[in-house]
C-alpha cells in the first residue's frame, strides 16, 4: 500500500486539552486549573492589527497607514459542560459548569479586589487561557459570561464566554516565599539583627582601633566616628521596629519615610565596614568580626527592601465620611462621627520620627553610593562623613 507521509497531528481532547489556569497570590499562592472536559462547540480567536489608514485628497484613491504592529487578541468560546460524570474528574455537567462559573465569574474578580485591599499589585492576579489544540496561551480578562438553557437540550448547561487578551505573552509570576513581603517575619528578623548589632556596639571601637592601626596618615577619632554611627543607626532601627510591630503602620507616609531613612543608613554601614574589612594587614580574627558587622547591615538592608517594604494601599473612606445623601433617614449608613474633623490627620498623623539635616543627607548620599571595592574613599573622609551623618540625624 502506498504511503502518503506521516499520520496527521493528533487532536484528541486528552492529548490537546483546552483549559483555564488561575494564578491567585492573595490566597497564599494557591493556583487553580479548570480543564474543559468537553471542548467548546465553537471557538473564535480574532487577531487585530493596530493600524489606521489615512485617505488622501485627489481623484485617485490613495492613502498612507500608521502601523503600530499586531494588536491584542480576543477570544470567544461557546459550548456545554456535558451531562454525565466525566472520567477522572468526579464532576458531572452541572458541577463542571459551576467550577467554570466560580473561576471566571467569582474567584477572578474577588482576587482582584483582595489584591487591592491587601496592597498587592492587582496585575499579579492572572487568568490564563491555554489552548493546546490551536497552540496558543494568553493571559486574559473575562468579558460577558452567558449561561444558556435550551428546550432542545434541557439537560445541558450551555455557556458563551468572551475573553480579551491583555498581553501577547505570559509575564513571569512573582513567587511569594515565607520571608518575602511578610511583615510578621520581617519584624522577627529585624529584632534579631538589631540585637546582634547592639551586642557589637560596645566592642566595635576596639575592633576598629586594631583594624586601622596600620593605616598611614590616619587622623585620630575615625574609630570614634564610625562607632558613634553604629550607635546612632541602632537607635533609628529601634524606632523602625517599634513602628512596624503594628502592621497598619506600614500604610502610612511616616513609615514610608522612616523605612527609607533606615535603608539608607544600612547601606552606608554596609559600605563603610566593607572598606574597613579591605584594609591590608589586619588579622583574620578582626577581619571576621568586621565582616560580621557588615553582614548584619546587609541583613537589615534586605529586610527593609523585602519583608518590611512599605505597602501600596488603596484607602476605603466610607466609614470616615459616613452616609450618602439622605441615606441616614432611610435605614442607611449613619452620619460619620468624624464629620467636621480632619480625618487624614486622625488616620495617619504626619509626624516624622527621624529627621535629617542637609549635611547628613549629603553624607548618606556619598557613602551609600560609594564603590567599596573599586573606588573606596580615604578612611579620614569616611570618618568625617560618618560623624557628619551621626550629628545630623535626630530621633524624636
Amino acid at each position: 500500500m502506498e504511503r502518503f507521509g506521516p499520520p496527521p497531528t493528533d487532536q484528541r481532547a486528552g492529548v490537546r486539552p483546552i483549559s483555564f489556569y488561575f494564578i491567585d497570590p492573595t490566597s497564599g499562592g494557591g493556583n487553580t486549573f479548570v480543564t474543559l472536559n468537553i471542548r467548546p462547540e465553537d471557538l473564535t480567536r480574532t487577531s487585530p492589527s493596530r493600524l489606521a489608514v489615512h485617505q488622501t485628497l485627489g481623484r485617485d484613491a490613495s492613502g498612507w497607514v500608521d502601523n503600530f504592529g499586531a494588536g491584542l487578541d480576543s477570544i470567544t468560546i461557546a459550548g456545554h459542560t456535558g451531562w454525565r460524570t466525566a472520567y477522572g474528574t468526579g464532576m458531572d455537567g452541572a458541577a463542571a459548569f459551576e467550577a467554570l462559573n466560580q473561576l471566571i465569574n467569582v474567584d477572578y474578580h474577588r482576587a482582584k479586589q483582595d489584591a487591592i485591599d491587601s496592597g498587592i499589585a492587582p496585575d499579579s492576579v492572572q487568568l490564563i487561557f491555554n489552548d493546546t489544540l490551536d497552540g496558543f496561551t494568553l493571559p486574559v480578562a473575562p468579558g460577558p459570561f452567558v449561561l444558556r438553557r435550551s428546550k432542545s437540550r434541557p439537560l445541558l448547561f450551555q455557556y458563551n464566554i468572551a475573553l480579551q487578551a491583555i498581553a501577547k505573552e505570559i509575564e513571569p509570576v512573582e513567587i511569594l516565599t515565607p520571608n518575602f513581603g511578610n511583615p510578621a517575619n520581617g519584624v522577627i528578623d529585624l529584632d534579631t539583627t538589631l540585637k546582634e548589632l547592639t551586642g557589637f556596639e560596645p566592642k566595635i571601637k576596639g575592633w576598629l582601633d586594631e583594624a586601622l592601626a596600620g593605616v598611614d596618615g590616619l587622623i585620630g577619632g575615625v574609630s570614634d566616628s564610625i562607632s558613634g554611627f553604629v550607635g546612632m543607626t541602632n537607635g533609628v532601627l529601634g524606632t523602625v521596629l517599634s513602628v512596624v510591630k503594628d502592621t497598619k503602620s506600614l500604610s502610612t507616609g511616616v513609615a514610608n519615610r522612616l523605612i527609607g531613612v533606615a535603608s539608607s543608613l544600612a547601606s552606608v554601614g554596609l559600605n563603610v565596614f566593607r572598606v574597613v574589612n579591605s584594609v591590608s594587614g589586619i588579622s583574620d580574627d578582626i577581619k571576621s568580626k568586621i565582616g560580621q558587622v557588615a553582614a548584619a547591615y546587609n541583613e537589615v538592608l534586605c529586610i527593609l527592601s523585602n519583608s518590611l517594604r512599605p505597602r501600596k494601599v488603596y484607602e476605603q473612606y466610607t466609614g470616615l465620611y459616613g452616609a450618602s445623601n439622605c441615606s441616614s433617614t432611610t435605614g442607611g449608613s449613619p452620619i460619620s462621627p468624624y464629620a467636621g474633623l480632619n480625618v487624614f490627620s486622625l488616620m495617619a498623623p504626619d509626624k516624622d520620627l527621624v529627621t535629617l539635616s542637609g549635611a547628613a543627607l549629603s553624607g548618606i548620599s556619598t557613602l551609600s553610593g560609594m564603590d567599596s571595592v573599586l573606588a573606596p574613599l580615604p578612611m579620614n573622609e569616611i570618618g568625617r562623613m560618618t560623624d557628619m551623618i551621626t550629628s545630623g540625624v535626630t530621633s524624636i
